[in-house]
């Protein structure tokens, strides 16, 4: 560990240093040196040496520690890791370090709220500039390090060009710089008199060492250069000091220069041989000269780099030209695909399979085979579509093997035999005709789920091309298929729930039913919203006859994160409300274990699919909110995009993804999005009943009319949001019976 003496050359600094140390009254003590410098310089030479001032800052700030065994300090270091203290000193030194962007500005704040003796920062600059000598008014002795080239006096106009304001200046207290230079080489070193130029040089402009440079008692050196500094006269290097104090007795800041002036300190260096008077002379010129050295070198480094980055541009803009003509191949495959997604028909989408395979390879024949689970029981398959074959082949029923031979692989393979499945005498006819055939797995999470197989007369053979756009539309359509087939037979579940239900309401326990399901749908949902700084919450629910399974909520994750959810069960009445109560417990049991709402949404499905009933879904929005950054991450599983009401603008959250409870993983197709929430942001967030809610003529309410009413509340408070909203629902509606839940959820940004 270094000592305050390690640094001083000159009996001059070392009771100016004791003074610094011992000086308790609160104000700033600035540590003033240069540090950054090109470090990659072809000519380290002609730019700066670091001067050490960190070192010597860790120095002072411990020595004071260590001569006051009841100060107590904050340390402040942005960027950097904890630092390694004396043992003695560490249980009475707080540490605030970390690089995370924005905060600097906080660790200061909160550093000053600790109200030390002594706080230390690593770093000023216009951004702790006013937090530092804040503290200072508030009678807090502060010490700080400043990446400067300048000294004295000098830096505070350094000080001003950054902004301090003028009723701060009282608090400055000292600066201390430090500069490392270039030593004689002690080899070589000879006694050398001043020329006559250099002496006029000192009489013209530093007037105040001249008297003492003919000092006959003052002896100056040479390094004439020598093998083990490589005839250079420099060997190692040398700390020259400035101490000036911002409050001499009798003088303002303004007419005060230094108490240890930095060219005088060096002028006695020169006189025990670690300078040359000529070090002495030409130092602010030498200076500038460096300085303008580390700008050209920076600005020809910036070059070199904006020049690299033109030419990274340029290998991108050709690339980029090659990724476009290869895209316009696949936008018509993309397109087909959007289309199936939005297919909801298994016959319907099957059809649009066949015809788009035949058609993107330029065949003439298609046909495609399905199988169901339900149809392993009887081992069979059934033609569920055909593009150039007779449409009576459609529903015929083939081996099971056909699909599941293991024979096939997963690859399009050739296929150049009748495809099965009883073609009519004429088709045998043209069995002749056929030049080439190809037959395509249809794999949906490695599950064989059908076969197309495809036959041109037009082609000997499929090129590689055909084989994989085959191939990759294959694998795309499989999925469409497998989701159609699902929603197919959910919807019969859904049918057939509905007649559950309608025989159900005939009964008359339905309505104690719909009352205790009111009381399990009311019991989880929050009384009380969490108090969290910067945002506000308010919420409103008016439950229909036959109760849903809204449900929402507010809960804080950890320091810097909290969750917002709001979620409707597709069912109605008790089963809606248990499957609610259910859902709830896994999410909020599942958002504990990851701030990642992609995460916790595909494990509560999971969950569901376990657990849940099968003809039971839940539509979820569920977002985490990083209090910190106020930013937005957030899954959307098939609900109503939110809203952000932002100046007046309504935007609707993007995000795509399945209900929750239906699908395996591969299928939910969730989307984890962010937006950053700005002060005066709206978030709402509603299920479907409020839009739907139905007026005395059948029309809707409608995303229509909650965007005109958003854009007249945006300035409002979330309470009074949900009070306008529901109070135009109520007016809109007016008698109408409600079949649905009206849920609504605000998240103001303060």
């Amino acid at each position: 560990m270094f000592s305050l003496s390690d640094f001083a050359q000159l009996p001059q600094l070392k009771p100016l240093i004791g003074q610094i140390v011992s000086d308790g009254q609160p104000g700033v003590t600035i540590v003033a040196g240069i540090e950054a410098h090109p470090q990659s310089s072809p000519d380290n030479d002609r730019v700066f040496l670091p001067s050490g001032h960190n070192t010597f800052f860790e120095t002072l700030y411990q020595h004071i520690m260590t001569v006051n065994p009841s100060c107590k300090a904050t340390v402040v270091l942005p960027g950097k890791s904890h630092p390694r203290l004396p043992r003695e000193l560490r249980h009475r030194i707080k540490v605030f370090s970390g690089d995370l962007a924005g905060a600097f500005p906080r660790q200061l704040a909160e550093a000053i709220n600790q109200k030390p003796n002594l706080l230390i920062v690593d770093r000023l600059d216009h951004e702790s500039l006013p937090y530092i000598f804040r503290a200072a008014s508030q009678g807090v002795r502060v010490i700080t390090l400043f990446e400067t080239a300048l000294w004295g006096y000098e830096v505070v106009r350094h000080l001003q060009d950054l902004g301090i304001e003028a009723e701060n200046l009282p608090h400055l207290r000292w600066i201390l710089t430090l500069r490392r230079l270039p030593a004689l080489c002690r080899q070589c070193l000879r006694p050398a008199l001043p020329n006559p130029a250099l002496l006029a040089r000192f009489r013209m402009h530093n007037p105040h060492l001249y008297d003492a440079i003919n000092d006959e008692n003052m002896v100056f050196y040479q390094s004439i250069g020598c093998a083990g500094c490589r005839g250079k006269g420099r060997a190692g290097d040398v700390l020259a000091f400035d101490v000036y104090s911002a409050h001499p007795p009798g003088k303002s800041e303004l007419e005060q220069g230094s108490l240890l002036p930095l060219k005088f300190y060096m002028l006695q260096l020169a006189a025990q041989g670690y300078l040359s008077l000529e070090d002495v002379a030409f130092f602010e010129a030498d200076q500038r000269k460096r300085l303008y050295q580390a700008y050209a070198y920076s600005r020809r480094t910036l070059h070199e780099v904006d020049s690299s980055l033109k030419r990274k541009l340029a290998e991108l803009e050709a690339a980029n030209q090659v990724l476009l003509k290869r895209t316009e191949v696949l936008i018509s495959l993309q397109d087909t695909v959007q289309l199936l997604a939005s297919t909801a028909s298994l016959e319907e989408l099957a059809e649009r399979v066949c015809a788009r395979a035949r058609d993107m390879c330029g065949a003439e024949r298609a046909i495609l085979y399905y199988l169901h689970p339900s149809d392993l029981l009887d081992h069979q398959a059934r033609v569920l579509a055909v593009a150039g074959w007779d449409k009576s082949l459609v529903n015929q029923r083939v081996p099971a093997s056909l699909v599941t031979n293991p024979a096939l692989g997963t690859q399009p393979s050739a296929c150049n035999l009748m495809p099965p499945g009883g073609l009519p005498a004429e088709y045998q006819q043209e069995m002749a005709h056929l030049q080439s055939g190809i037959q395509v797995p249809l794999l949906a999470q490695d599950q064989r789920i059908g076969l197309m197989i495809i036959h041109t007369t037009r082609q000997r053979s499929f090129t590689p091309g055909d084989t994989a756009l085959l191939q990759t539309f294959a694998n795309q359509a499989a999925f469409a298929i497998q989701r159609a087939g699902l929603i197919a037979e959910l919807q019969q579940k859904i049918i057939q729930l509905e007649a559950a239900q309608k025989d159900l309401v005939a009964k008359e326990s339905l309505e104690r039913e719909l009352e205790l399901a009111r009381q399990v749908q009311q019991s989880v949902l929050p009384s009380v919203f969490p108090s969290i700084p910067g945002f506000s919450f308010a919420a409103k629910n008016a439950p229909a006859r036959q109760v849903g399974g809204d449900f929402y909520d507010v809960f804080l994750l950890d320091d810097d994160h909290f969750g917002i959810v709001i979620a409707d069960v597709s069912d109605k009445g008790m089963p809606a409300a248990l499957y609610m109560a259910l859902t709830r417990s896994l999410l909020l049991a599942e958002a504990r274990r990851s701030l990642s709402p992609k995460e916790v949404l595909t494990q509560v499905n999971q969950l569901l699919l376990e657990l849940g009933g099968a003809s039971q879904f839940v539509s979820v929005f569920f977002g985490v909110i990083e209090l910190s950054s106020k930013v937005l991450h957030y899954t959307r599983a098939g609900h109503d995009r939110p809203l952000l009401v932002r100046e007046k603008i309504i935007y609707s959250l993007k995000g795509d993804g399945a209900v929750l409870g239906v699908l395996p993983e591969s299928d939910l197709n969730l989307t984890q999005e962010h937006i950053p929430l700005l002060p005066g942001d709206r978030l709402v967030l509603y299920t479907d009943g409020l839009i739907d809610a139905l007026s005395e003529q059948g029309q809707s309410f409608g995303l229509g009319r909650l965007h005109e009413a958003l854009q007249q509340l945006s300035l409002d408070s979330p309470s009074e949001i949900c009070a306008s909203l529901f109070a135009q629902i109520a007016s809109h509606s007016r008698d109408t019976e409600r079949y649905d839940d009206t849920t609504l959820l605000v998240i103001g940004v303060d």
